[in-house]
């Protein structure tokens, strides 16, 4: 039996619907700028990939790609609109609790990161204040 990927994702889709604001209209129209029209926007179309474990990968791409939202579904945050998804042997948007002892992920903290210090120094700083043992975080 072949060893089973850290991650596997099969065909994740997620979209979002936005509020868009109307153009101004003319002349008796003006109900058309307090009603806004929604668009549905796809932020992640269809990915498919498996990762085993030990390798490692970057996940990069330009503004709007659909990066966050697809770490933000391995992790369990969002719920995909089709498509499925194991991480570590969990379905994450089912299993987030659990996955969550399994897993770290970081979104959107900049603070938490010092580009004066080494990643690996930085970690070590805030498991210490966080009060994580030192045989928990490498």
């Amino acid at each position: 039996m072949p060893p089973v990927p850290a991650i596997h994702v099969n065909e994740l889709t997620k979209t979002f619907r936005v509020t868009r604001p109307r153009p101004r209209t003319l002349a008796g129209r003006m109900q058309d700028v307090f009603s806004p029209r929604t668009q549905v926007v796809r932020a992640v179309d269809g990915i498919s990939l498996s990762i085993e474990r030990g390798e490692r990968v970057a996940f990069i791409g330009p503004n709007g790609a659909g990066k966050s939202t697809t770490l933000k579904m391995l992790s369990g945050i969002l719920h995909p609109d089709s498509g499925d998804a194991t991480v570590l042997g969990h379905v994450p948007w089912r299993d987030r609790s659990a996955l969550a002892f399994e897993i770290g992920a970081v979104f959107g903290q900049r603070s938490q990161l010092w580009y004066h210090l080494p990643a690996r120094d930085t970690f070590a700083l805030l498991a210490h204040v966080y009060e994580v043992p030192a045989d928990e975080h490498h």
